[in-house]
């Protein structure tokens, strides 16, 4: 949730952000409302508490309800394919906030570390491979200290959503495998899953 008196940030800003009841998620000139939401005036409100969801393949908002961790299966370990926010990235590595286990919500973020020598490729930086607040999917490798070790090694692993760095608007996927956004024109770099703008989470 955030500060009263401050201007509210975009529905982007607060992917995966913890909601309350009556909280404003969105317009419906922009999104489509999903589960977990209502429509008041025009405003898409969140119906019950949980986590902000947007999907941004089919721009609809959800909130979607906190699930105790119950059983292994639940818990990111080594060989777990999960997803999450990159939330900070260096030259030689990445933090990643991992919301999803399979295709299973969290109700606690876990914390991943992304390491240059972990991406599958020959990358002179990380800022090649992802950016903060890019969608990744990924393999845990390791667990060390509570932190989660990942790779992308594998046609499957990467980016799955990336965001432009100029503008924020969501990037599209050349056939060069370069990325574009629309809004701007600037082209980027990532290291991209091979299903890039088309997972529903």
């Amino acid at each position: 949730m955030w500060a009263r008196g401050k201007a509210m940030p975009s529905a982007l800003d607060r992917q995966g952000m913890f909601v309350a009841p009556g909280d404003k998620l969105g317009v419906i000139e922009e999104f489509l409302p999903g589960q977990g939401t209502y429509v008041d005036s025009g405003e898409i409100r969140a119906s019950r508490a949980g986590f902000l969801l947007l999907n941004l393949n089919d721009r609809k908002v959800t909130v979607f309800r906190p699930v105790e961790p119950k059983g292994a299966n639940s818990i990111p370990k080594p060989g777990s394919i999960v997803v999450g926010e990159v939330s900070n990235t260096h030259q030689t590595y990445s933090l990643v906030r991992i919301w999803m286990v399979g295709h299973r919500h969290l109700a606690n973020f876990f914390t991943g570390l992304l390491h240059i020598s972990n991406v599958g490729l020959r990358v002179k930086n990380m800022f090649n491979v992802c950016r903060p607040g890019d969608i990744l999917r990924a393999k845990v490798i390791s667990v060390k200290n509570r932190i989660r070790h990942l790779s992308l090694a594998g046609k499957k692993l990467g980016v799955i959503y990336a965001f432009c760095t100029n503008c924020g608007s969501m990037l599209k996927a050349r056939e060069d495998k370069k990325l574009i956004c629309e809004n701007c024109g600037s082209i980027e770099r990532r290291k991209l899953a091979s299903d890039y703008g088309a997972v529903v989470l």
